[in-house]
């Protein structure tokens, strides 16, 4: 689900990812663009046929898992890049994305899908890279030091949150209230601190 103004955004094809998402005008740095939202599954029971059209799954916790209805234009559409130019921010026990930089009108909203490091299970392997950035790994596997220092963030930001309360089997519910911005003080520690993002 979009939290910014629908003059904000559209969708468009691209030439070797499919649909993505394009800025139609400025969006500054910090603006929560969306909240990730579908219908929740169990992690073991999930048939991972599900994502043969694309990797659509979102953990919302070690059980759960996120699926958005692929029927309607949402967040999910946010391409994967080795430099992207937005992350997760972890609200509530939601995951929202927001502008990690400013993002010009015409720039395709992207960002890291954190993919943990390859292992003998992902073979043949299908997350093929093709963001074609300067620094462009060719793969959307996470390298495994940055992957741990990532868990350890999101844990620690975890345990400041409540968890957002789901039913399996149904949507995951809207906030009542969400951000508008992120803390300046989260994008930082993501750039600077923890180097997690370029």
């Amino acid at each position: 689900m979009f939290l910014i103004d629908k003059n904000s955004w559209k969708v468009k094809k691209t030439k070797n990812k499919g649909f993505g998402i394009f800025a139609k005008k400025t969006i500054k740095k910090g603006t929560v663009v969306g909240d990730y939202l579908g219908r929740v599954i169990k992690i073991a029971e999930c048939n991972l046929n599900l994502d043969k059209k694309g990797l659509y799954l979102m953990f919302l916790n070690d059980e759960a898992a996120i699926y958005p209805d692929l029927k309607k234009p949402g967040i999910h559409l946010f391409n994967h890049s080795c430099e992207p130019n937005c992350f997760i921010y972890s609200y509530r026990g939601h995951t929202l994305f927001f502008a990690l930089k400013n993002i010009n009108a015409g720039e395709e909203l992207t960002i890291s899908y954190l993919i943990p490091p390859k292992d003998k299970d992902c073979n043949p392997c299908t997350h093929v890279c093709r963001c074609r950035s300067e620094s462009c790994t060719g793969t959307m596997h996470t390298e495994k030091t940055k992957y741990k220092i990532w868990q350890k963030f999101q844990n620690e930001m975890k345990k400041k949150t409540e968890t957002a309360k789901f039913v399996v089997g149904k949507n995951l519910p809207k906030l009542k209230k969400y951000p508008i911005r992120v803390p300046g003080r989260y994008i930082k520690t993501l750039l600077l601190d923890l180097k997690l993002a370029k």
